[in-house]
């Protein structure tokens, strides 16, 4: 059973692949694949798809240049990056992160291997494309599909490609000299160095996704069957954080993926969903490798290892399913066709049948669609009547009119939300410091919002903020030695929070103990932030003698 149905059928919201339904449609778009299509067409699906990869990544080298296309063409100009992210050193093109589009381009650049000399200005596009993404994951998939394939392409035809290779072999030296060695500092250090990428200003990633692989296995050591659902990692990780995790640069963020894709699985759907995963790999891996079609297979393998240090998006999810759809429509030596031509009423029926059902669907994606674009328009009430049932519509809508009741709608509705718990403690913390009309009399808000808080931390034991939150909370009940409590635990998970350590030398330093105060503020300084002004002028009172 799913700690959250919703989110396990149509997906994390804003992030909808991996979804119930979406690797329900993955899989008839499988079945209909190999059932429909002869090999000249699987053919032209593979033309298809190796174009409108190539126009991604000639949008994608024309921003590491400085031409933003995708922003151009959403009128934010043409010349400035409309990204938060430092596109021009990290290019990702249409598909929002550099690593997304590297796994996209490894899964294809060994179908321009071995063929004719027209498919080599395709190749050198997407590899320049690829070392422009500067995506650690994607140049080791490259690599160990490079020697996949080239393996066993000499192991079946001996030395017949050997001038291709060579020829493919100079040119990657030479381009990777010309667009990656100089200078090496400035284009190597975001790759191999263990310190902050310049372009994030936190954390290297290898350290973070220690801290979460870690909590996913924790997840699935607590729910090892059937996992707490597809797609509710963002839920089931705050339970299971690692302490270690508050010290990086994204110990506030919110996690939906495990960010490997394995286990990923094997958080969400436990090892029945996991090894189903595998078995699903390793039976795709069969039918390609009988086929000798070893430039879908190394493709595959590259899915496989980008996957590893991350998570599919839609691109690489479709030729997750379509590469071993291919390879059996290239099997196939022949296809038996029907001498009966004429269309039973039966089948008319059939037919018909499905078009309505086709048509109802692309209706009820059409409304999800127009709902989404009223809420990020901020238009919540027009929202909700087309999705009533969503909490991050209800959840947002209340925040907009600080409403109690309708947060506690919200979180009835996906009660492992965090984020929808923080929107109802925000209200109930507004609405205590008011007169208001709302569902609860002041006083009894406060206690509600406390209950609240400590729910919240039953479900997230190692979130700092939540630690914070109940012991500012508390100092306005006049539970002060909960109050130190907390805060003590909020410092103890997280020793730079600012906030938190300021908080507790403020009530040490109002409870006249002054020597604990000093630790506080003397931390502040010498840690954190060595030019807060407050902390100084606090730290500077608590050192004078008491009168």
């Amino acid at each position: 059973m799913s700690i959250d149905p919703r989110t396990s059928w149509l997906g994390y919201y804003s992030r909808f692949n991996g979804s119930l339904i979406s690797q329900i449609c993955y899989s008839i778009l499988y079945w209909a694949f190999v059932s429909n299509l002869n090999k000249k067409q699987s053919l032209h699906t593979t033309y298809y798809i190796l174009l409108s990869t190539a126009i991604a990544s000639a949008l994608a080298i024309g921003e590491h240049f400085g031409i933003f296309t995708t922003c151009g063409l959403m009128n934010l100009g043409w010349k400035e990056s409309c990204w938060v992210q430092d596109v021009q050193n990290r290019v990702f093109s249409t598909l929002g992160q550099p690593n997304w589009l590297a796994a996209l381009l490894v899964a294809l650049i060994p179908l321009t291997w071995t063929k004719s000399y027209k498919y080599y200005l395709l190749l050198i596009l997407f590899f320049v494309t690829l070392l422009f993404t500067k995506s650690r994951s994607g140049l080791l998939a490259f690599g160990i599909e490079a020697i996949i394939f080239w393996s066993f392409v000499f192991w079946q035809s001996k030395l017949k490609f050997v001038k291709e290779f060579v020829f493919i072999f100079l040119s990657f030296s030479f381009l990777a000299f010309v667009f990656w060695y100089k200078p090496i500092t400035g284009n190597l250090s975001p790759i191999i160095s263990q310190e902050p990428a310049l372009e994030s200003g936190g954390t290297e990633s290898g350290t973070i996704r220690k801290y979460v692989w870690f909590g996913a296995i924790e997840v699935f050591k607590h729910y090892p069957i059937l996992g707490t659902g597809p797609e509710t990692f963002a839920f089931s990780f705050p339970m299971f954080k690692p302490v270690g995790h508050n010290l990086t640069s994204e110990w506030d963020f919110v996690y939906n993926k495990a960010h490997n894709e394995f286990l990923n699985y094997l958080a969400n759907t436990g090892i029945l969903g996991f090894l189903s995963y595998i078995a699903l790999v390793v039976c795709s891996i069969i039918i390609i490798f009988k086929s000798k079609r070893f430039d879908l297979l190394s493709g595959y393998i590259a899915i496989l290892i980008t996957n590893f240090f991350g998570f599919s998006v839609v691109p690489v999810s479709l030729l997750f399913f379509l590469i071993p759809a291919i390879t059996i429509v290239h099997r196939a030596e022949y296809i038996i066709l029907s001498k009966n031509t004429k269309t039973s009423i039966g089948q008319k029926i059939a037919i018909y049948f499905v078009l309505i059902i086709n048509f109802y669907l692309l209706f009820v994606i059409y409304q999800y669609w127009r709902a989404d674009i009223y809420f990020n328009s901020s238009q919540f009430e027009k929202a909700l009547d087309i999705s009533p049932n969503e909490p991050n519509y209800i959840s947002k809508y209340a925040l907009s009119k600080a409403s109690v009741e309708l947060s506690l709608n919200a979180l009835n509705l996906s009660p492992y939300n965090q984020n929808v718990r923080k929107i109802l403690i925000s209200n109930l913390v507004k609405n205590s410091d008011k007169e208001t009309n709302n569902l609860l009399p002041k006083a009894d808000q406060i206690l509600l919002a406390e209950g609240v808080i400590k729910d919240g931390i039953v479900l997230s034991p190692n979130d700092p903020r939540l630690y914070y939150q109940l012991g500012i909370l508390q100092l306005k009940i006049a539970k002060s030695d909960e109050a130190v409590k907390n805060l003590e635990k909020t410092v103890e998970l997280k020793p730079n929070y600012k906030e938190g350590r300021f908080a507790l030398g403020s009530i040490y330093k109002a409870l006249n103990q002054n020597s604990k105060a000093i630790e506080q503020f003397e931390y502040i300084l010498k840690f954190i932030d060595p030019n807060d002004e407050l902390t100084k002028k606090y730290l500077e009172e608590s050192n004078q003698p008491q009168k």
